[in-house]
């Protein structure tokens, strides 16, 4: 009797050795293959965030969104890539999927798996900037992207549209200022008081206090030169009011535009000619709203 009970035993502990070790296999499965798949997940996400980020910088520019939004995901492991574009609001959406094989799980049937996510980015118009802006002001024209204009033309006695960010006149500084990056964040504010220094970022609304004079030395016209002959497009601001004259001339910043300067002639003409243009730079300080300035420079950010 009890040879015969040890063997039942024995049978009954083969029974459940094998039940357990299915169960086994499937947390393996669901442990492996369920954290593989987190793994694909991310860089589908990681697809999609570059793909719609491609996308909204073409839609700015006016290039293919579509085919850029798709090239960009698919260049993130994507391979097969949704786009839906809404040129109104400025948005691009992007689903990045990819099927992918199993491990464990294809021991109890499932063989591929699919991992899928979505993101979307917007693109509007640049409210502030910390470096990159170079000393030149404009008045705003309703200006037409890819037509040239006449932007050195400031306002006020004895100015013609240099800026100074330090508050410093002297030719020196302004080569300085237009020798790229450029030195904006140098930049302080007019309207501070006298030994206060600002952030260094330029805001729609602050004041840039004007350069008087045209300053016609080969510094500046070896800098001018270097823009014109390399196509480099320069970042400007545009302005919607000036006050005082002379040395106390300050320009309120509306916002920034875009332009490749064309050629100049100083003195004389006393005019710097440029291609207006669009263009992306790298922040996420836009304003979406419908009063918001668009001037073509624009700045994108992820917005789902």
């Amino acid at each position: 009797m009890c040879r015969k009970l040890f063997r039942e035993d024995r049978g009954y502990s083969l029974v459940t050795f094998a039940l357990l070790l299915g169960v086994f296999a499937a947390v393996l499965a669901l442990v492996v293959d369920i954290g593989y798949g987190y793994v694909q997940r991310w860089q589908m996400q990681n697809a999609a965030d570059a793909g719609a980020l491609a996308g909204t910088r073409a839609l700015a520019l006016g290039e293919d969104a579509q085919q850029a939004a798709i090239e960009y995901a698919q260049r993130n492991g994507a391979e097969d890539v949704t786009v839906t574009i809404d040129a109104g609001q400025k948005t691009v959406k992007v689903e990045a999927k990819k099927d992918f094989p199993t491990f464990i799980a294809s021991i109890l049937g499932i063989d591929t798996f699919t991992a899928e996510n979505p993101a979307a980015a917007i693109h509007c118009a640049v409210t502030e900037m910390s470096s990159g802006v170079y000393p030149i002001a404009v008045n705003w024209q309703d200006f037409q992207f890819g037509q040239e204009y006449d932007i050195f033309a400031g306002d006020g006695p004895g100015n013609f549209g240099w800026l100074t960010w330090s508050g410093s006149p002297s030719v020196p500084t302004l080569c300085t200022s237009l020798t790229p990056p450029g030195d904006s964040e140098t930049f302080v504010d007019a309207h501070l008081p006298c030994g206060c220094y600002g952030d260094g970022i330029l805001n729609i609304g602050d004041w840039v206090q004007g350069k008087p004079g045209i300053s016609n030395s080969s510094c500046v016209r070896a800098k001018l030169d270097w823009f014109v002959s390399t196509g480099t497009p320069m970042t400007i601001v545009v302005w919607d009011a000036v006050e005082g004259s002379g040395n106390n001339v300050n320009y309120r910043v509306a916002g920034f535009a875009q332009f490749v300067l064309v050629s100049y002639r100083l003195p004389g003409q006393n005019r710097i000619t440029g291609r207006f243009i669009q263009w992306m730079i790298p922040t996420t300080k836009i304003d979406c709203g419908p009063g918001a300035p668009d001037y073509g420079v624009y700045g994108m950010k992820l917005s789902e």
